[in-house]
C-alpha cells in the first residue's frame, strides 16, 4: 500500500511538472510585448502560485529545464539517423550539423535550447558527445587533453551557433560549414578529416532530408525538403523569414 501511494504521488508530480512546463512553453511562444512572468504561466496551467514554487524556484529554472528536455528530445529525435553512424568524426560532424540545422527549421525550439546552462554533463547530447570523443580519441582520429573540456567546448560552440542561425545569417549553408569544420579542428582532427567531415555532414543529411536513407524523420525535420529545408538542395543562400 505504502509503495503504491509513492507511486501515485511521484505520478502526480511528474504530471504537474510536465503540465508547468507545458504551459511555460506556450507562454513564450506566444508572447509579444514584455517578457512573461511567473503569473503568465501559473494562469495559463490553471494553477496556484503555491504549486508553482513546489516545483521550481524561478521563471529561469523553468527556461533551464525546458531547454534541456528539448536538448534531450532533440537527441532522441534524431538517434535513427545519427545513431547508425560508425566513425567518430562522422558522428561529431553530423551531430554538430544537425544541431543547426534544427535552429534554422524551428526557431522557437532554439530560442529555448541556445541558452549555455541549457548543456549540462548529465543531458543526453552531452552524455553521447562525451563517448563519441572518448571513441573518437581511442581511435587516433581526436586529439585533445580532457574529454569534460572537449565536451564543454563544443557544447559552448554549439549553443552560441544555434544562438546565431536563430538570429539569422546571410548564408546559413557557409555558417554551417565554417562551424562543422572548426568543430572537427578543435578536437585535433587533420585537415583531410576536417574537409570530409563538412562535405559527408552535408552530403548525408541531404540524402535524409531527400527520403534517400531509411531512417524516418521526426516532425520537426518533415520540412527539410521545403521552405527553409530547401538547404539541403543546393549550395545556395537561404532567406531566413
Amino acid at each position: 500500500m505504502i509503495d503504491h501511494r509513492t507511486k501515485v504521488a511521484e505520478k502526480k508530480r511528474v504530471l504537474m511538472r510536465a503540465r508547468l512546463l507545458d504551459a511555460a512553453m506556450r507562454v513564450f511562444a506566444e508572447h509579444s510585448g514584455p517578457p512573461p512572468v511567473i503569473d503568465d504561466v501559473i494562469r495559463e496551467a490553471k494553477v496556484s502560485r503555491g504549486t508553482f514554487y513546489k516545483y521550481f524556484d524561478s521563471l529561469e529554472q523553468v527556461l533551464v529545464a525546458i531547454g534541456q528536455e528539448l536538448s534531450n528530445q532533440m537527441t532522441t529525435d534524431i538517434m535513427p539517423v545519427y545513431g547508425v553512424l560508425s566513425e567518430p568524426w562522422q558522428r561529431a560532424a553530423v551531430g554538430f550539423r544537425l544541431f543547426l540545422v534544427r535552429a534554422l527549421l524551428d526557431r522557437k525550439w532554439a530560442g529555448f535550447v541556445s541558452r549555455v546552462d541549457v548543456w549540462p554533463h548529465h543531458t543526453l547530447v552531452a552524455q553521447n558527445m562525451a563517448a563519441d570523443l572518448e571513441r573518437g580519441k581511442a581511435a587516433g582520429q581526436f586529439s585533445f587533453d580532457r574529454v569534460e573540456v572537449a565536451t564543454d567546448f563544443l557544447m559552448g560552440a554549439s549553443a552560441h551557433g544555434i544562438q546565431t542561425i536563430r538570429q539569422g545569417v546571410a548564408d546559413p549553408n557557409a555558417y554551417m560549414d565554417a562551424s562543422v569544420r572548426m568543430a572537427l579542428a578543435s578536437l585535433g582532427c587533420k585537415k583531410k578529416i576536417c574537409d570530409e567531415g563538412v562535405a559527408f555532414s552535408y552530403s548525408y543529411l541531404k540524402a535524409w532530408a531527400c527520403g534517400d536513407l531509411t531512417a524516418n524523420k521526426p516532425l520537426w525535420a518533415l520540412n527539410m525538403n521545403s521552405k527553409d529545408g530547401r538547404l539541403f538542395l543546393s549550395h545556395e543562400p537561404v532567406a531566413n523569414a
